[in-house]
C-alpha cells in the first residue's frame, strides 16, 4: 500500500484498501461512535457492507448512518448531519461517496467537533479530499465556499471507482482536467505546481477514454485517481480561476446540472480568454492536451456514445443571470484568475454556452 501525506493528510492509496478502513482507523484512534456520512444507492451497498464489517470486526462498533447528501450539496443538509453526530456522540467522521459526500462531512466534522475525519472517495476529480474547503449551497441558493477541515486520512481505492457509470466517469474527469488547467493558469504558478498541473491533466488526457469504455479496468481507475491527486495539489497550491468561479455559482442556482458537466463546458472559452496570460513556451505544452480533451468531451454527445446530452442540458433561465454573473464575478476563485473576471466577461462565456431563455 502507498501512503504519503499531503497538507495535513494522510492517504492510502491502494487497490482494495477501504475493506481495510478499520484497521487504518485503529492507527490513529481508539473505537468511538462513528458517524458514516455515506451515499445512497444499491452500487453502493456491497462497498458499503464491506466498510462496515471492516470497522466493526475492528472494533467501531457503534455506527451512525447519514445518508440523504445531494450532488449540489446544500447547508440544510449539512445541518442534519451536524445534528445527528451531536446527539450520537460520534468522535468519528467518515465519508463515503463522491466530493459533495466529502465536503459535506468535512463540514459536519468541523461543526461538531469530531476528534477524526476520514475520507473515502468514491470518485477520481474533486480532490476534496485534499483540502479544508467544503462547498455547500445557502438559503439563497448561492455556492460558499468555507474553510472547515481536512481530512485526517484519505483512503483512495480504484475499485471503489469501478461502479461509476459513464457519464460520471466523463464528468468527474473534467472536473479533474480543469482543477490542473486552471492551476497552470493562474498567474504566477509555482513551479512545482506547474509540474503537477501538467503531469496531472496528462494522465487524464491518455486514460479518461479508456475508463468510460471499460469502468471495471482498475489500472485505469489508479490512473484517474493519480491525476486527481497531481491536479489537486496543483490547485491547492496555486488555485483556480474563472471557470469554476463561474461552474460552482450555476450549480447553487441549478443543483441538477453536474459540475464536471459544467467544467467540460467551460474548458474552451476558459483557455481563449486566458491564453494571453500565459507565457508561449508553458501554452505550447499544454494545449495538446486541452484540444485532446475538448474533443473527447463532445465527442459523446451523441445516441452513439455512452453519454448522451440535449439542449435541456443547457439552459439558464434569463432572470437568473443577472444575480449569476455576479455571484461569478465575487467567488473566491475568480481571485486567481490571470485576467480580471469582469461582468462583461462572465456574461459572454454564459451566452457562448448555454441557451438562456
Amino acid at each position: 500500500m502507498k501512503i504519503m501525506t499531503v497538507g495535513k493528510t494522510e492517504i492510502y492509496f491502494n487497490p482494495g484498501a477501504s475493506r481495510e478502513t478499520g484497521k487504518i482507523l485503529r492507527k490513529h484512534i481508539e473505537p468511538q461512535t462513528v458517524l458514516l456520512v455515506h451515499s445512497s444507492g444499491s452500487w453502493l451497498k456491497p462497498l458499503l457492507d464491506q466498510v462496515v464489517n471492516d470497522l466493526e470486526e475492528k472494533g467501531f462498533k457503534n455506527i451512525v448512518f447519514f445518508t440523504g447528501i445531494s450532488s449540489n450539496p446544500h447547508s440544510a443538509e449539512a445541518g442534519e448531519g451536524i445534528r445527528l453526530a451531536r446527539e450520537n456522540n460520534a468522535g468519528i467522521v467518515i465519508a463515503l461517496g463522491a466530493g459533495s459526500y466529502v465536503d459535506t462531512a468535512k463540514y459536519i466534522a468541523s461543526e461538531a467537533e469530531a476528534d477524526f475525519y476520514a475520507a473515502i472517495p468514491t470518485t477520481a476529480g474533486t480532490a476534496s479530499y485534499l483540502n479544508e474547503w467544503s462547498v455547500l449551497t445557502d438559503e439563497h441558493q448561492v455556492k460558499q465556499s468555507m474553510i472547515t477541515r481536512s481530512p485526517d486520512i484519505a483512503i483512495l481505492d480504484p475499485e471503489t471507482l469501478t461502479s461509476l457509470p459513464a457519464d460520471l466517469s466523463l464528468f468527474t474527469g473534467m472536473d479533474c482536467f480543469s482543477h490542473g488547467l486552471e492551476a497552470y493558469f493562474t498567474n504566477p504558478c509555482p513551479p512545482v505546481a506547474a509540474r503537477e498541473a501538467l503531469q496531472g491533466c496528462r494522465l487524464v488526457a491518455e486514460n479518461l477514454e479508456g475508463v468510460i469504455q471499460n469502468g471495471k479496468d482498475v489500472d485505469l481507475r489508479s490512473k484517474m485517481f493519480e491525476a486527481d491527486l497531481l491536479t489537486g495539489k496543483a490547485m491547492s497550491r496555486a488555485g483556480l480561476g474563472i471557470l469554476h468561479s463561474i461552474a460552482n455559482v450555476i450549480s447553487g442556482f441549478y443543483p441538477h446540472y453536474q459540475h464536471g458537466f459544467l467544467c467540460g463546458l467551460l474548458i474552451r472559452d476558459t483557455v481563449e480568454y486566458n491564453k494571453e496570460a500565459l507565457p508561449n513556451a508553458r501554452l505550447n505544452k499544454i494545449m495538446p492536451l486541452v484540444d485532446e480533451v475538448i474533443d473527447l468531451f463532445y465527442a459523446h454527445y451523441n445516441e452513439d456514445q455512452p453519454v448522451v446530452v440535449t439542449k435541456e442540458d443547457f439552459i439558464i433561465d434569463e432572470k437568473d443571470l443577472p444575480r449569476i454573473v455576479q455571484s461569478a464575478v465575487n467567488n473566491v476563485n475568480a481571485e486567481t484568475n490571470p485576467r480580471p473576471v469582469t461582468a462583461d466577461i462572465v456574461e459572454q462565456i454564459i451566452r457562448n454556452n448555454f441557451y438562456l431563455q
